[in-house]
């Protein structure tokens, strides 16, 4: 099953905001006085991480099938 242009691009874009919330996630974590806060705000960054790893891995696969 091939994806569509739209699709890609749905996907590219995806890819683009895990990343960019993982980075965020980080950033403000590492800026946080609250121990607490810290770590849930890393641990939503790991998810955010998780989740472009997987759309990644799922457009590589898309594409070796093509």
């Amino acid at each position: 099953m091939n994806l569509s242009t739209k699709e890609v691009n749905y996907l590219k874009d995806h890819l683009s905001w895990e990343l960019a919330a993982a980075k965020k996630c980080y950033n403000h974590g590492q800026q946080c006085q609250d121990q607490k806060l810290s770590q849930l705000l890393d641990d939503i960054g790991r998810m955010h991480q998780e989740n472009f790893v997987d759309i990644l891995n799922y457009v590589n696969q898309k594409a070796k099938e093509v």
